[in-house]
């Protein structure tokens, strides 16, 4: 029988004095042996299908799966298929001990995160929400790019990823016993994926297992707005990104978030942000 090679992975070959986290965006492929590492590592699977190993175990990996790989435990990503319109995407957050034990010990309550950091096995879970993709790719973005508050942008959102991984190790997928807070926090996390879609307050009392008024006063309680603001809120943010970041008009830019009546979303634009989509393009860009 063949003897598998496992190899170490040094964080001296991802860090440097000045930033103790590093993010990537890997293709995946059968270049890189089985290894495992000093430091910790949260992996986001984004896009295709493969196989994750462990030692002798091995289990099927697609998107939306989300891995805690604690330090000393070796594994290794394989994909599905090697052909580039079926490739194995994972997003790769990796972090020092000592970082994040800093970084955990300056938030109050902060210490019901360290059982995250001794764990004794790999932690495998699905996000259903969108909630993981959201940080990991704001997490790329932040390491990408080299602006102000570089360093303090990413240890917030390391934060918050760790507060997700944390609920869903105490709540497993499996647990149908869901917690009001559970739930809300699930129809918040739809509709910051899905803002685009038209929700009326009976489809998502319903979908919450309750009547449309309680769910009217649940929702308010928990975001302080109405649906509708609610939602117009996360309409005009994600036509800010498109506005700057793309050279789409704004007639698009409007049908893209959710409104397919351009005025109306001229309307409610200047209503949030004070200026025309075309006088905020003009003024950040």
């Amino acid at each position: 029988m063949a003897q598998r090679t496992v190899r170490l992975l040094s964080g001296e070959q991802y860090f440097n004095e000045k930033l103790q986290i590093y993010v990537n965006r890997n293709s995946e492929s059968y270049e890189l042996t089985e290894h495992y590492h000093n430091f910790l590592e949260l992996s986001y699977v984004s896009e295709g299908t493969g196989t994750h190993h462990t030692g002798s175990e091995s289990s099927q990996v697609a998107a939306g799966d989300l891995f805690l790989i604690p330090m000393g435990i070796s594994h290794v990503f394989r994909p599905s298929s090697v052909a580039k319109n079926r490739q194995l995407i994972v997003y790769n957050c990796i972090v020092t001990m000592e970082t994040l034990i800093s970084l955990i010990e300056l938030f109050s309550g902060g210490s019901s995160l360290k059982k995250l950091l001794n764990l004794p096995s790999i932690f495998h879970t699905q996000d259903h929400s969108g909630a993981a993709h959201h940080l990991f790719t704001s997490l790329y973005r932040e390491y990408s790019i080299e602006r102000m508050n570089r360093e303090a942008a990413l240890y917030s959102l390391l934060i918050q990823l760790l507060v997700l991984y944390s609920r869903m190790y105490e709540a497993p997928s499996t647990n149908v016993s869901i917690a009001v807070s559970g739930q809300m926090d699930e129809v918040l996390d739809i509709l910051q994926l899905r803002y685009a879609e038209t929700f009326t307050t009976n489809q998502l009392a319903q979908a919450y297992g309750v009547g449309e008024r309680q769910f009217q006063r649940l929702f308010r309680k928990n975001t302080g707005m109405t649906l509708t603001q609610y939602i117009q809120g996360l309409r005009v943010r994600a036509a800010c990104e498109l506005l700057l970041t793309t050279t789409h008009k704004t007639s698009y830019i409007a049908e893209a978030v959710g409104y397919s009546h351009a005025p109306f979303f001229y309307e409610i634009f200047k209503k949030h942000i004070g200026i025309s989509p075309r006088e905020y393009r003009n003024k950040h860009k």
